[in-house]
């Protein structure tokens, strides 16, 4: 009967006898069977027809291969944890701050007047046009707003609908509209708020303004000591 290679006879029997264990328990067990079973196979082998060295030194290398692969994943796991214990402490240092951060949606309550800030890619363009979306979509609010000669401008919302009726407390989405000289003009949008606490409910952090959550990678500007 031929031999079975060492390393396939581990990866066959090595889903019995530790589910339980470790990583690295489990690790330095199937270290120990695969030269246990090895060593088996060498010396179970037909005399007669005995296996070419060859396969022995292909299984050695399959082996040494994977697991350095176990150790890569170990030591990618590490820093993995790692930085997101520095990302949560840096997210906690924001508590307290304001921050302009990227997003195109305002959150209203009961008495606020919400704003945004803009720039469009063409400081030659003079004025923009921002509409005010609710949660199905429909424009509820239009209004022309000036840009600077930078090309930057902020937009404040007075809560209400065209009609001048205060809308429900909620998120509303807000476009920004620019016209050049040969056509349309892109638009990045801000929001700025203050930060009131941290979530980490996601597996990473999140900062709290109001009832929006900004990833770390949003925020452009901190303010405040």
């Amino acid at each position: 009967m031929a031999a079975v290679g060492a390393l396939d006879a581990l990866r066959a029997g090595g889903a019995t006898g530790f589910e339980g264990a470790s990583d690295t328990r489990k690790a330095s067990i199937e270290k120990e069977q695969f030269l246990k079973l090895l060593v088996a196979q060498i010396g179970n082998q037909d005399p007669l027809n005995p296996q070419d060295s060859d396969q022995y030194m292909q299984q050695l290398t399959q082996f040494s291969t994977l697991e350095q692969l176990m150790n890569l994943n170990r030591g990618v796991d590490t820093l993995a944890v790692g930085q997101l214990s520095a990302n949560s402490q840096s997210a906690i240092r924001f508590v307290g701050k304001e921050v302009l951060a990227t997003g195109s949606d305002l959150s209203l309550d009961e008495s606020n007047q919400p704003s945004m800030n803009f720039a469009v890619s063409d400081p030659s363009v003079e004025k923009v046009t921002v509409n005010v979306r609710d949660d199905s979509g429909e424009v509820i609010y239009t209004q022309e707003v000036t840009v600077a000669a930078n090309g930057r401008g902020e937009f404040t919302w007075n809560g209400t609908d065209m009609n001048g009726r205060r809308m429900v407390p909620g998120r509303y989405k807000v476009e920004v509209e620019a016209e050049g000289e040969n056509g349309a003009v892109g638009v990045d949008t801000y929001v700025r708020g203050t930060v009131t606490g941290v979530r980490f409910d996601q597996g990473y952090p999140e900062l709290m303004v109001g009832d929006r959550r900004l990833k770390l990678s949003d925020v452009l500007e901190v303010s405040g000591e």
